[in-house]
């Protein structure tokens, strides 16, 4: 149960990431802008590309859903 809802967690997280990235993907970008070389040229990748950037937030936003909604509640116990 315990794994289920941090799966829960991250996936909430994931569908806010992908909607931000979709909505405003030059700011997104530059908000993580920083760190080693390899993942500053993704960064800035996707700066300079505002339309895939937006593709690819929506694209997250859907698995994160998809994701949330995979998670089942416990089954009701007998009263």
């Amino acid at each position: 149960m315990i794994a289920q809802r941090l799966i829960q967690v991250w996936a909430t997280m994931v569908v806010g990431d992908g909607i931000v990235a979709a909505i405003e993907p030059r700011r997104h970008a530059a908000l993580w802008r920083g760190g080693p070389a390899p993942y500053r040229e993704v960064v800035d990748w996707c700066h300079r590309h505002p339309g895939a950037t937006r593709a690819i937030g929506v694209a997250w936003a859907g698995f994160g859903l998809w994701l949330a909604l995979r998670q089942l509640p416990p089954p009701e116990e007998s009263r």
